[in-house]
């Protein structure tokens, strides 16, 4: 599919298809039927709250993937898909069946199969999202049941294993999981703000409201003449107190199940072999691609440490 954030408003023709992120078609494309739903109903399908799911609805709308029609008697607002909305939605269906098929062929049937078993045996409640939510470096905390649903797709798994995580780390920490395993680990020493999307592999917008934070926060500050950021003595405590939870959870939740194993042994080591892009995709092109070069070069070493969804939705920023 063409990818596209550009809505001709003056001619509604020329409105799709475009193409959308994983988490974005997970939590809210694929929760909406051909006759639409209300904006409320929608929220209860994803598990968002009020507020995000009005941003989300916002990009969705201002992206051209859905219409926002009046307020009925009731103050309701429909929500519908539009013909590129719709088509965006389907063909992610199919994608995401072709990308497990993908897994099953070069890790082996009996991989996947023992995959699926141990992250479905994890202590994961059924009404997680069905994909990463949109943390924006904020907490995974505030998610509202979602909807359950039958046979989750290997996506989901995953998604919901990471974010169980997080949802506990975030209860007991100070600061998120994404910013403890993003952001901190690359500042144990002076680092200049241009730096850090390389370091970390997320997006220079995601890094400046991440410094942003952690300024306001008192957790760190950033020079005024070689704009590097700098760990204060409260940061560097903070930095120490989540790796020790980080450590201690990892344990925890390494008793439960053989899944970081199978990770390190069998697939983390041939991840690279199904991120090579299209050589006219937009991850071929500046300023992306010097991160999917390091990515090919070493997945482990480029990829983010926790998959970090904006609200722009995708790559570099982890999802």
């Amino acid at each position: 599919m063409p990818h596209s954030t550009t809505v001709d408003r003056g001619n509604p023709s020329k409105r799709g298809p475009w193409l959308t992120s994983l988490t974005y078609w997970s939590n809210y494309l694929r929760q909406l039927p051909d006759e639409g739903c209300t904006g409320r109903e929608l929220a209860r399908r994803a598990g968002d709250d009020a507020s995000s799911i009005r941003s989300r609805l916002g990009e969705l709308h201002r992206w051209g993937y859905v219409r926002i029609r009046p307020r009925d008697n009731e103050g309701e607002r429909l929500v519908t898909l539009t013909p590129g909305g719709a088509r965006a939605r389907d063909t992610w269906a199919v994608a995401e069946t072709v990308v497990e098929e993908h897994w099953t062929a070069r890790f082996g049937e009996d991989i996947v199969t023992t995959l699926r078993s141990a992250l479905g045996a994890l202590p994961v409640g059924d009404g997680l999202p069905l994909g990463f939510p949109i943390l924006a470096w904020g907490r995974a905390r505030g998610l509202r049941p979602a909807d359950p649903i039958e046979s989750p797709n290997l996506s989901t798994l995953l998604a919901r294993a990471v974010l169980a995580m997080a949802i506990e780390f975030d209860a007991h920490s100070a600061q998120s999981l994404a910013t403890t395993q993003i952001l901190l680990p690359a500042l144990d020493q002076a680092v200049a703000v241009r730096d850090l999307p390389g370091l970390t592999g997320v997006s220079r917008e995601a890094i400046a409201i991440a410094v942003g934070q952690l300024e306001r926060e008192g957790l760190a500050t950033v020079t005024a003449s070689s704009k590097a950021v700098v760990l204060t003595p409260r940061g560097v405590a903070t930095a120490e107190v989540a790796e020790d939870l980080r450590d201690e959870l990892d344990e925890k939740w390494s008793a439960l199940s053989e899944l970081p194993e199978i990770l390190a042994a069998t697939v983390t080591p041939r991840l690279a072999e199904g991120l090579q892009p299209p050589e006219d995709g937009w991850r071929s092109r500046a300023p992306y691609l010097s991160q999917t070069r390091a990515i090919l070069a070493d997945p482990t070493a480029a990829l983010p440490r926790f998959p970090m969804v904006s609200h722009r939705g995708g790559y570099p920023d982890g999802s």
